[in-house]
């Protein structure tokens, strides 16, 4: 789950953020209330249909979406997308999940950005020119694609194995082992000193 302020002026089309607004007029005794008094909140997250959590369904899904170029997959990411919303007035608090498909564009903007890292990250694995090719430039002002690199690159340091690093060495040699891992083995080593 993403939580991120957001602004009235980005809600304000939305149908269920106007009865609101309109109804904390009424709470106030029809005393008008400055809506940039009022604080919004934005909590939004993907969520797998029910009946495909199932690790074939998953395994299934996620080799669809690898071959789908970026503006295909934008569309599916984006419906798998769930918004909820709360306003804050004084000591009065709402909130309420937004109906499918009604997204804020902030958070259209955020999808389409972490869509482009994923995709990129997916490349990776899959050799699809067509694919990447259709990846638009990460607008590094919404997402930094260097900390998913970085993230990237600390979990699978956390994830060597000491004994699975010394049956490759053993198998085939020093030279095999990546960077990464001759750094977690010259680690491991100091640790035991």
């Amino acid at each position: 789950m993403f939580i991120i302020p957001i602004t009235f002026d980005e809600l304000s089309k939305i149908k269920k953020i106007k009865k609101w607004t309109k109804n904390l007029h009424k709470l106030s005794f029809n005393k008008e209330v400055d809506l940039n008094k009022v604080e919004f909140i934005c909590q939004f997250g993907f969520f797998v249909p029910k009946g495909h959590n199932t690790p074939e369904k998953f395994s299934e899904a996620f080799e669809e979406n690898c071959k789908l170029e970026y503006e295909s997959r934008l569309e599916v990411e984006l419906s798998k997308i769930r918004v909820n919303i709360g306003m804050k007035h004084d000591k009065f608090f709402i909130s309420d999940r937004l109906p499918k498909g009604v997204l804020p564009q902030v958070v259209k903007n955020i999808v389409a950005e972490l869509t482009k890292v994923k995709m990129m990250v997916e490349s990776e694995m899959h050799d699809n020119l067509n694919v990447k090719s259709s990846i638009p430039q990460v607008d590094k002002n919404i997402v930094n694609i260097e900390v998913f690199r970085d993230i990237a690159n600390s979990e699978i340091k956390r994830d060597f194995n000491l004994d699975d690093i010394l049956d490759k060495i053993s198998e085939s040699g020093v030279d095999s082992l990546s960077d990464d891992e001759k750094d977690f083995l010259d680690k491991s080593s100091k640790k035991g000193k």
